[in-house]
């Protein structure tokens, strides 16, 4: 397996992410990239600037989802930042953007996700913040359904849909007060939560051979797994970082999962970042919750996993700026390239072959895989 760089993009501020989506409806797809200084960025796939737009001035965006939210045919960009106003905008076949609705929060986003949580057929936006909130919102009108209020900012959320009742969902999330907190979805009644001394920074669920279990973990460096129904602790495994990422799969069975660890060593500007030796960890679970493989000295920015059936691949990107397509049920890395720039995130069009990846310097490089995945 080798990549061959397509072409570089290069722009004037930290490209924090990108997602890729036909969102105009001129039957061709395009890059949306958002930025550190709050402007978005929409680029052809090949590599040509189309528009930019200033969302949120000299304040960095954090998250972008693409979904039509409200059932008209047209995807919607729903963009959230430091600034904590939650923006919906319809975007125009010459890219000009039309405001659909804002919800202000108190506070920096610290993430949406997107689905519907009160068996009401649509699509809620569950949105969490350092405001100390997790809110979910109509879709339509961007109103509040119910929220909940944590002593300090919530810093992670993930949806739990019952193994055997699909209707049944809840809300996991976790915060920097310590507390980890289960959420009935339709009306957002707290069913239990537990307590530490730490911020928790990461949390997922796992369908597994001793039932049901919620991961998470965060400043105290270990990774918790507990029985969700009793909340007793079955298993701790210790890290020299904090845990960053804990993120199950494949979906709908998700009794596997990816627990990273980040460190924050690269602080210390004496040491040139490529000469930085770094201890985090990058562990795969089973559903036996025992190690599959690990990896250490990846300091992981951004992963995602693509595959089906019993063939899966991790793309992740890291601090150092490399670029690593990693089996799943080896831990084998197949490609690890390498940019002078911290990588924020990365994206694989599965039908194209086509790798995108976005850097701290401002840059996009996309390269073309030489097989499919599929």
């Amino acid at each position: 397996m080798k990549v061959t760089e397509l072409w570089k993009f290069k722009y004037k501020a930290s490209i924090l992410g990108i997602e890729v989506a036909d969102i105009n409806g001129n039957g061709q797809s395009e890059i949306i990239a958002y930025t550190r200084t709050g402007i978005l960025l929409f680029i052809s796939l090949s590599g040509k600037l189309l528009h930019e737009e200033i969302i949120s001035k000299d304040l960095p965006l954090w998250h972008l989802r693409i979904c039509d939210i409200d059932d008209d045919g047209r995807l919607e960009l729903i963009l959230g930042g430091m600034d904590g106003i939650l923006r919906i905008f319809k975007c125009s076949f010459a890219y000009n953007l039309e405001l659909f609705w804002t919800h202000k929060l108190n506070s920096s986003i610290s993430g949406i996700l997107i689905g519907d949580i009160n068996n009401d057929n649509k699509n809620e936006l569950i949105v969490f913040s350092l405001d100390k909130t997790l809110r979910v919102l109509n879709p339509y009108d961007g109103k509040l359904v119910w929220g909940q209020v944590f002593e300090d900012g919530v810093g992670d959320a993930k949806i739990f849909i019952n193994d055997k009742n699909f209707h049944k969902k809840e809300i996991l999330a976790c915060g920097n007060d310590g507390t980890i907190r289960n959420f009935e979805g339709t009306d957002g009644n707290l069913l239990w939560f537990k307590k530490y001394s730490d911020k928790m920074r990461a949390i997922a669920y796992m369908n597994t051979t001793k039932g049901q279990i919620v991961i998470y973990g965060g400043d105290d460096k270990k990774l918790h797994m507990i029985n969700k129904n009793t909340q007793e602790e079955i298993k701790t495994k210790e890290f020299d970082d904090y845990i960053w990422k804990c993120i199950s799969y494949p979906s709908p069975i998700f009794n596997n999962a990816l627990v990273s660890s980040y460190s924050f060593v690269y602080f210390d500007e004496s040491i040139p970042l490529e000469k930085t030796e770094f201890t985090s960890q990058l562990i795969c679970l089973d559903q036996s919750l025992s190690i599959n493989w690990e990896l250490i000295g990846y300091n992981i920015e951004f992963l995602n996993i693509i595959g089906k059936f019993d063939e899966f691949y991790i793309f992740a990107v890291t601090t150092k700026g490399e670029l690593l397509i990693i089996e799943e049920q080896t831990g084998k890395i197949l490609i690890n390239n390498i940019y002078n720039s911290c990588a924020n995130m990365i994206q694989f069009l599965t039908k194209k072959r086509l790798l995108l990846s976005c850097f701290d310097d401002g840059t996009i490089i996309t390269y073309k895989l030489d097989e499919h995945l599929d």
